[in-house]
């Protein structure tokens, strides 16, 4: 049984090897992963610095230049006049995906980083979005006798992988070099709201008011764009693996990048290895104190206001708005909620509400032999057939020969665990070769 697991497990990795020729031929990044990952491997650390961290600027380029198209494109086509005066069958939301498509691909003709470069595959985003290159790439600076940027190196892997003990031992001994300096170590993939916001708790620990202000002020800004960043990487291509009418096509594909989306504030609210759910609302909190002890009340009072906004039952926020409306000269007016946190709010609870929707209303189990069944929003109408054909019991039938245009195909869950399907993907990841 172990033997032909194995040579199972050879023929997947050489299948995806072929797969990676034919599909990711000119994806670049992930070639660059492979190449450091090899040259690891025959200790060629020097090379291995060199592919890695060129990898890592080239999807640092390429990931920058498509959010700044996206992000633009779909503000130019969102105050663009209309063709026409009245919206008719929502044609304007038709018309102003047809302009921001029409900008995108301007954009992306004019953009160095985009113009020879065709969408990243999925598995190139997953191996860049885990920082896997950084587990490599700090053994090799370590090799190369750059200490400091071998500890910062480890550190920013461990940052989203905490429990990796080889590499928490790796920074533990990084840590006892005389030429490591543990405070000038540095995660090199923070977004700026990071080390702003911790700028800012530092100084309010310091009672600098003026300090919190000003950081948490640059981190709030630097947040919301990080996250505007992440949703737009959300917009990329999505396989159907079918041939949907107009409507379901639209709404498989938004429910796709929808879910991505809800993910952004999560992947933000890490701040270097800690997670803060409230990260977000809590600038509001420090900010609503800072402006109250340099007197700038109605600064201090919308503060509050926008706060509460994400906590509507929080107690301490709540004693403190009835602290200032007690105060002389405090307007009603006073605790209007910030523009930014009312907007950040609404799409929210929107968004939320959409995917209970999608979640409820397209949840269907049962089997329909009669006829096509409509699964959920990412995955449509689909044959199933007599299942019991499976002899494995856990195995679910999810797409048959009909629907996949062709004899002899079928698409199923359950066939191998997790950590099993895990595991194949790290080896033909990291070793499957063009060819």
């Amino acid at each position: 049984r172990c033997s032909t697991y194995i040579v199972h497990l050879l023929l997947v990795t050489l299948a995806h090897g072929s797969l990676l020729k034919e599909n990711e031929l000119n994806d670049e990044c992930l070639q660059l992963y492979q190449d450091g990952v090899s040259a690891y491997l025959e200790n060629n650390f020097e090379e291995c610095v060199n592919k890695l961290e060129t990898g890592l600027k080239k999807y640092t380029d390429y990931t920058k230049a498509l959010q700044n198209c996206r992000v633009k494109c779909k503000e130019d086509a969102e105050q663009a006049d209309p063709l026409y005066p009245v919206d008719i069958e929502h044609m304007y939301f038709y018309e102003q995906t047809i302009r921001n498509t029409l900008c995108l691909i301007k954009c992306r003709k004019d953009n160095a980083e985009l113009a020879t470069s065709a969408s990243l595959s999925p598995q190139t985003e997953q191996v860049y979005e885990d920082q896997k290159p950084y587990e490599y790439l700090h053994v090799c600076y370590f090799q190369n006798k750059k200490f400091q940027k071998a500890a910062s190196a480890a550190f920013t892997y461990l940052v989203t992988h905490l429990k990796d003990e080889a590499v928490s031992k790796s920074l533990k001994y990084y840590s006892t070099l005389p030429e490591v300096d543990m405070a000038s170590i540095v995660n090199y993939e923070a977004k700026d709201h990071v080390y702003l916001y911790m700028h800012g708790v530092d100084a309010y620990d310091k009672k600098d008011w003026k300090a919190v202000e000003n950081n948490m002020e640059e981190s709030l800004i630097a947040y919301l764009q990080a996250e505007e960043d992440c949703r737009a990487l959300c917009e990329g291509p999505f396989d159907q693996g079918w041939f949907p009418d107009l409507v379901p096509s639209i709404a498989n594909h938004y429910t796709f990048s929808l879910k991505c989306k809800r993910k952004c504030s999560a992947k933000l609210n890490n701040l270097n290895g800690q997670y803060h759910e409230d990260l977000l609302p809590s600038h509001y909190h420090y900010l609503q104190y800072a402006y109250f002890k340099i007197n700038n009340l109605k600064a201090a009072c919308q503060a509050a206001a926008s706060y509460v906004l994400f906590y509507p039952n929080d107690d301490t926020m709540r004693n403190n708005m009835e602290y200032y409306k007690k105060l002389p000269k405090i307007d009603e007016s006073y605790f209007a909620p910030r523009p930014e946190a009312v907007q950040y709010v609404r799409r929210f609870t929107y968004e939320k509400r959409l995917l209970k929707f999608i979640d409820t209303e397209y949840n269907f189990k049962s089997v329909d032999k009669g006829g096509p069944v409509e699964q959920d929003c990412t995955q449509n109408y689909v044959h199933h057939k007599d299942i019991s054909r499976l002899s494995k019991p856990n195995i679910e039938l999810i797409m048959d020969s009909g629907g996949l245009n062709g004899t002899k195909r079928f698409v199923a869950d359950g066939l191998l665990t997790h950590n099993q399907c895990k595991t194949l993907l790290e080896i033909a990841t990291n070793f499957a070769r063009k060819g």
